[in-house]
């Protein structure tokens, strides 16, 4: 009974969801437009998929031809192993190091992955060992102000995974990991960049992450009039998602 009454909010909230121009902000297709535009600048590039995990989303993008490699970089080998999109695959824990040479690598990103990383900074100053004199990093995450990640934050991880994986069951094994959102904000991350010697060329935001509430149509609802409420004043740092594009120089 409780996961038909789930349902039917569902289906409602998302019967509301296309009146909302938050909800129009798909960062997600935006990063992956991004990743492809920079991997096809030219041939014979080196790019670190870092968080790889099972699929590399761009990869589709690549160019035929074109010499340009994917190595895709996980800490859990169990799941690195299933993916066929790209061409290497490397064990590493990615909190403590990045498993190439100084100035091999010509392209570092992630998608869902920097707000698991206790120290992002020295993520940061490791991407920057590794890129080449004018290579891209290019990383979108989820804010930490946002109220998901608030609630997030202030649950118990067991607790806050088993209640994800009630309502959304689909993010199962995808999604739930601990999260610390360390510097995840549109203005900490900036700054974090610009410390390790990186020049920021690109930031966007999407304000939308009302679904994680859409199991309750009276909440789905409250959250999307926040959302509307904090894009209307331009509160980045309020954001539900971030995006950076940083040049070495």
């Amino acid at each position: 009974m409780l996961r038909r009454f789930i349902d039917a909010n569902r289906r409602l909230s998302r019967r509301i969801e296309p009146w909302l121009p938050q909800a129009r902000e798909d960062l997600f297709g935006v990063y992956e437009n991004v990743v492809a535009r920079y991997m096809n600048e030219r041939p014979h590039q080196l790019i670190a998929d870092v968080g790889g995990g099972k699929s590399c989303p761009f990869a589709r993008y690549r160019y035929a031809g074109s010499g340009t490699r994917i190595v895709a970089v996980d800490v859990a080998e169990d799941e690195i192993r299933e993916n066929h999109d790209v061409d290497e695959t490397r064990v590493a824990d990615i909190m403590h190091e990045l498993p190439f040479g100084d100035g091999e690598v010509d392209l570092v990103v992630s998608r869902s992955v920097l707000e698991h990383l206790t120290d992002l900074e020295a993520f940061v100053a490791a991407a920057h060992r590794v890129l080449k004199a004018g290579g891209y990093s290019i990383h979108l995450l989820p804010s930490r102000n946002a109220p998901f990640a608030a609630i997030n934050r202030a649950l118990p991880p067991r607790l806050s995974r088993r209640i994800l994986y009630f309502l959304q069951p689909q993010v199962a094994g995808i999604c739930g990991f601990p999260a610390f959102y360390d510097h995840c904000s549109d203005s900490a991350l900036t700054k974090v960049f610009s410390r390790q010697g990186f020049e920021v060329v690109e930031r966007r935001i999407s304000y939308y992450q009302s679904r994680y509430f859409d199991f309750l149509v009276p909440l789905f609802v409250l959250s999307a009039a926040y959302e509307m409420l904090v894009r209307a004043v331009g509160a980045r740092d309020l954001a539900a998602y971030v995006m950076i594009v940083a040049r070495k120089v």
